[in-house]
């Protein structure tokens, strides 16, 4: 027991320096799911069931919408959604990233919060990149989870 708790901690404590190498690259947004950490009212239920992520989801699933991020080794980062049919996307950030503590922080260079800050990392290796983030009041534990799958 002891040693298995000994192996988390070191896991734990190398994953920020290891997050920031492996997050680099080209990720295409291929989920949004929701998870509750408890058993929530009917009515919360309800706000997760009439999300405006289902119709993201059906999009994304559709071909419809691309929602993209590139990571770079140097601390930069481009996010864009762009519609199927328009030449240009329809929304761009751009900006500096890091990894601390394995949660991804972001910092857009325009006046607007970053898209993508403060985002727990969950799962991440060569194909995949699972992030988390608290919605709603944080002591209801119910996280938006993305899923990103590395483009080539």
């Amino acid at each position: 027991m002891r040693y298995l708790l000994l192996v988390c901690l070191l896991v734990a404590a190398a994953l920020p320096a290891w997050a920031q190498d492996n997050v680099v690259g080209r990720w295409a947004l291929e989920l949004i799911s929701y998870e509750a950490r408890h058993t929530l009212p009917d009515s919360l239920v309800e706000k997760l069931y009439h999300s405006p992520a289902g119709e993201t989801n059906n999009a994304i699933r559709n071909g419809t919408l691309t929602v993209q991020v590139e990571y770079r080794a140097d601390g930069t980062y481009n996010y864009s959604m762009q519609r199927r049919l328009e030449a240009q996307p329809y929304y761009t950030e751009h900006g500096r990233y890091s990894v601390q503590n394995g949660v991804l922080r972001s910092y857009a260079t325009a006046q607007d919060a970053a898209a993508a800050d403060a985002q727990t990392i969950i799962r991440l290796n060569r194909k995949l990149l699972e992030v988390e983030f608290p919605i709603w009041a944080p002591e209801l534990h119910v996280f938006e989870q993305l899923r990103y799958r590395r483009l080539p």
